[in-house]
């Protein structure tokens, strides 16, 4: 009776482990890699907890557009830092109401050169009541080092006036095509929010309008997320509300439209200013 083929296992010594399969198919790659090179393949390489099924990349979320930092603003992720730009930009509106930003400005300028003449010109006729005539003038080291400070980098300066061209471009791209109507929809939508704002404004001032988007800049995003379900599910129900109206009345316009070109046509025709088709006899 011909004896058995040894199994892949049977040199190792009873005591010793069995090698896994992933080992021993390892050790056979190695094995075939130093007999031949060249057609050799590379070893099974061990599944790590970083490897995904698809490596599909996330979607973006609802303020993917927004940056970090107003990110952070918005959604009150540091309430502290988030309340206080709100209220320094809700004061910074009101203000406008009683006090006119250009005269605000000419009054700091006013103050502040008129404060600074004041100080360096007292301080120079003290050092000459005190024999320093060669101290040096006073608030000298601020401006003879003002590009430390008040210079602006080009290289940043460029990538900010790039980004500002680029949202510009984008923002009259898309006007261009709302004004020559691009999209039927799309530019009624805008014909209804422009006419919104303009009767809102026949209602309110400007500093109120700018209140409100401010305060609701801050307070419809961590509003929205608290309640997406809710709002979710009042959003679909308006939409099927809106686009069953859309429905009954573009039914309505086209009917209107039909019954006011039949008598328009049948008037042209009662002038003569349309000839009657004659009727084909065989």
């Amino acid at each position: 009776m011909a004896q058995q083929d040894a199994t892949p296992f049977e040199y190792i010594a009873p005591n010793e482990p069995k090698p896994t399969f992933v080992e021993h198919q390892s050790t056979v790659t190695e094995n075939a890699a130093a007999s031949d090179p060249a057609t050799a393949t590379p070893a099974r390489r061990e599944r790590s907890s970083s490897d995904t099924a698809d490596k599909l990349k996330p979607s973006p979320g609802p303020y993917a557009y927004m940056t970090p930092r107003l990110k952070s603003l918005v959604l009150w992720e540091r309430p502290t830092v988030s309340a206080g730009v709100l209220a320094s930009s809700l004061a910074l509106v009101l203000s406008c109401r009683w006090v006119s930003l250009l005269n605000l400005t000419c009054a700091l300028f006013v103050f502040g050169i008129a404060g600074s003449f004041i100080y360096v010109n007292g301080i120079l006729v003290f050092n000459r009541i005190t024999n320093k005539p060669t101290a040096p003038r006073p608030l000298e080291k601020y401006y003879t080092r003002s590009a430390e400070f008040l210079h602006l980098e080009a290289d940043r300066f460029h990538r900010r006036v790039d980004y500002i061209t680029d949202g510009l471009n984008v923002v009259l791209t898309a006007l261009a095509k709302v004004v020559l109507i691009e999209d039927n929809k799309r530019s009624l939508k805008f014909i209804g929010i422009f006419y919104a704002l303009w009767t809102l404004r026949t209602w309110f001032s400007t500093t109120t309008l700018l209140s409100f988007v401010i305060v609701s800049l801050f307070a419809a995003p961590r509003i929205y997320l608290d309640n997406q379900t809710l709002i979710d599910a009042h959003l679909a129900k308006a939409n099927e509300a809106v686009q069953a109206q859309v429905g009954k009345g573009r039914q309505v316009a086209q009917e209107q439209w039909t019954t006011v070109y039949s008598k328009a046509e049948q008037f042209a025709k009662d002038k003569g200013i349309l000839k009657k088709s004659e009727k084909k006899t065989e």
